[in-house]
């Protein structure tokens, strides 16, 4: 049970709280499953939701709406961030039925101890439950519901100026990247990006889309698939491209899949969290893969907190790693997959 999170660990040590079928939201763990009953789940990573569909039978939903369920209650693995916190609460009391109990785990530093400050009128007074494993479970009761949930109601609109361009139109929802603007990083990366004309383009970690619909309005003929773990990030995506009259492709996956294909550019503000935890396993993986995908004479370019150790890694995986821009805060780097040089051999005498 080592490797499950804190607060599944703590679900499972009091699984005896647990008697009616419940919809999981967030569920990082299936192995709970074993021990609570589960009429299903609704992941918002798309790592999370793989998982489940892998290793359980269970219903499994991802997206950035709920599901339809006949669960007499929830039970919410509660996100770093507060407003995705309001955002999957509200979102609760247009599927969950009145008076079923909504239980709430997370680990200490989460926010739980403070969740009660915060908790939607629909709900009473949260409960506590139990504790442990550095995590706190409680327990609140839906006192009445919701016709429906609009996703609409929570989005935020912000604009960055291009040159050349109407200001490009970004949208976000909580729980995405710098919501609800953009981030300096990839501010700093949009100021060094060359403008390329042709060949198709992958923005991992996408976000809102911002890197990708940026360099897309600049040379319409471009490809740009856009990728995220996050299914509130590629709904955000998906609304910034709509409002810029861009089209691409919109990908959830845990990292790079094996299934992708070459692409000739990759342009990235690479993510070190995972949740509440610096998670430097995100880049790594990345950086390691990232050759794998690009076409020769392929490039990569991407913008990283100045303290992270990824020059290193781009070393190690392209032989070599060019510094184009930093300040106190962030750099700006590039590799190219060159294609290996060819030794000759020496001609016997």
């Amino acid at each position: 049970m080592k490797h499950l999170q804190p607060p599944s660990q703590l679900v499972l040590r009091h699984s005896e709280h647990f008697q009616k079928p419940l919809l999981l939201v967030n569920a990082p763990d299936p192995e709970v499953a074993d021990e609570i009953p589960v009429a299903g789940t609704w992941n918002l990573h798309a790592g999370y939701h793989e998982r489940w569909q892998r290793q359980s039978g269970t219903p499994a939903h991802f997206g950035e709406t709920p599901p339809a369920t006949d669960a007499a209650g929830a039970l919410v693995w509660l996100p770093k961030e507060k407003q995705l916190t309001d955002y999957l609460l509200q979102a609760l009391t247009s599927i969950v039925p009145a008076d079923a109990p909504v239980w709430l785990v997370g680990e200490n530093r989460s926010g739980i101890k403070s969740i009660h400050k915060v908790m939607p009128e629909a709900y009473a007074p949260v409960q506590r439950v139990t504790s442990g494993n550095h995590s706190l479970l409680l327990c609140s009761e839906l006192r009445h519901t919701s016709d429906q949930f609009n996703v609409e109601n929570y989005l935020h609109q912000c604009e960055l100026g291009q040159p050349g361009h109407p200001p490009l139109q970004l949208f976000s929802l909580p729980g995405v990247f710098a919501f609800p603007s953009i981030d300096k990083g990839s501010e700093m990366l949009l100021k060094h990006l060359p403008r390329w004309a042709h060949g198709n383009v992958l923005d991992f970690a996408c976000g809102h889309g911002v890197l990708g619909a940026w360099i897309n309005r600049a040379a319409p003929a471009l490809q740009v698939t856009y990728l995220d773990v996050s299914a509130m990030a590629l709904a955000a995506c998906r609304k910034t491209l709509a409002a810029n009259d861009l089209t691409g492709t919109l990908l959830a996956h845990d990292g790079l899949s094996p299934t992708l294909k070459k692409y000739k550019y990759i342009v990235s503000h690479p993510p070190f969290h995972t949740g509440l935890a610096t998670d430097y396993k995100i880049g790594q993986q990345f950086l390691r893969e990232a050759r794998q995908h690009l076409q020769q004479t392929g490039e990569l370019w991407l913008v990283a907190n100045r303290f992270l150790p990824w020059p290193e890694l781009i070393v190690e995986s392209f032989g070599h790693c060019d510094r184009i821009a930093e300040d106190n805060r962030f750099a700006v780097y590039r590799a190219v997959n060159k294609p290996p040089v060819k030794v000759r051999e020496r001609k016997r005498r």
